[in-house]
């Protein structure tokens, strides 16, 4: 009896110190928790400052960009080609908006816009090849257009042209683009103002 009851005594024990242990433990794992909490919205919260200062940045080089414009052709000229394009991006026939975006393309091609047009057609294009073809000339021709929310023509063709590839089975082209991207426009933005290549990091 007196056997059973010591048995009983140190089993209770074992329990109540891996009780203790457990305890511990879970307390543990609540402060990491917390710890790990702490740290990732401080690593948003710097995130969101430094993508807002490049947001900043990108939205001066496109109002520098657009003011040479200003400088170096006809205002007729611009305001004609914006009239255009704004008319196409209120246009719900997709025939007419695209005749609209052409013509910003064809008539007004050294001005910014005709970037800006031209990427509209190539994103609204009714195929993967005519997308392709449109994404490319973007890329060629029209690489250094702005939107005056900071974001730049060229790198955003690369990234969506590299996606277009990736989706059609042709993702070493795609990695060729992402490649460039990185090494001639790290710190290209999108629409968003976040880096365009936070995606595919």
């Amino acid at each position: 009896m007196k056997k059973a009851t010591l048995i009983i005594i140190v089993c209770c024990a074992a329990f109540a110190a891996a009780a203790q242990d457990t305890g511990k433990v879970a307390q543990l794992e609540w402060k990491v928790k917390m710890l790990e909490q702490r740290q990732a919205k401080f690593e948003r919260q710097l995130q969101a400052g430094h993508t807002k200062k490049l947001a900043e940045k990108k939205i001066k080089e496109a109002h520098k960009h657009v003011a040479a414009e200003r400088a170096k052709f006809k205002a007729e000229d611009i305001a004609r080609a914006e009239t255009l394009y704004h008319r196409a991006n209120r246009q719900s026939k997709p025939e007419i908006r695209n005749r609209l975006l052409d013509s910003v393309v064809i008539l007004y091609p050294q001005l910014n816009r005709a970037g800006c047009a031209q990427l509209y057609l190539a994103q609204r294009a009714d195929s993967n090849d005519k997308r392709e073809q449109l994404l490319k000339d973007c890329i060629d021709r029209f690489s250094e257009c702005y939107y005056l929310d900071g974001a730049q023509v060229g790198p955003l063709a690369m990234l969506q042209l590299a996606r277009l590839y990736n989706a059609t089975n042709r993702e070493p082209l795609g990695q060729e683009l992402i490649k460039r991207l990185r090494k001639e426009h790290r710190k290209a933005i999108g629409h968003d103002g976040r880096r365009l290549l936070e995606d595919v990091e």
